[in-house]
């Protein structure tokens, strides 16, 4: 009787731990492909979704979809929070070569890049700072030129000397340009 008691405890507090681990996940977008215009993410296990305006009509997330000097697309969005039209934090995903759907691996040669602001304080950070260590890539899902749509998702994990590791998890965009 005394493990069936212990057992349910454990169980009941794994329930618990997860329903928190989820009702994080739930002030995410959903992982739409209809060009919703949506983006977020878990920093570290917080909500980042796009808040605020800079007062200059910029739209929030702020998308730009063109052609490199060899023909190829690419993509980069960014992200910000403001908070009386003061940045408060920014993440910026791009995509580089993007011909067709699947994974995109950070590397050298821009196929998937990352950066970061204010997210964590004292320490933005992107792929293109050589001190850091970055891991992890994105998933294109939708590549619709016919409608202008781009979906996908993301997720990273970086290292920088003298500051907190960054864990970025259940990214997604749902991007119409």
């Amino acid at each position: 009787m005394k493990n069936l008691i212990i057992i349910t405890m454990l169980v009941l507090l794994c329930a618990a731990s997860c329903k928190k681990e989820n009702k994080n996940e739930d002030q995410l977008p959903p992982a739409t492909q209809t060009g919703a215009n949506t983006f977020g993410c878990l920093v570290n296990g917080k909500v980042f979704v796009p808040r605020g305006y800079d007062g200059t009509g910029r739209p929030n997330p702020h998308v730009q979809y063109e052609y490199d000097l060899n023909g190829q697309p690419y993509l980069i969005i960014e992200a910000r929070q403001y908070t009386s039209n003061q940045i408060t934090g920014n993440i910026r995903i791009g995509f580089g070569n993007l011909n067709t759907l699947g994974y995109y691996p950070v590397s050298d040669s821009f196929n998937f890049s990352v950066g970061w602001i204010q997210v964590i304080p004292n320490c933005g950070m992107g792929t293109s700072d050589p001190s850091v260590h970055v891991w992890g890539g994105g998933v294109i899902t939708k590549l619709d030129n016919s409608n202008d749509i781009i979906s996908g998702t993301f997720e990273f994990k970086a290292i920088k000397p003298g500051c907190d590791t960054v864990r970025v998890t259940d990214g997604r965009f749902d991007i119409k340009f």
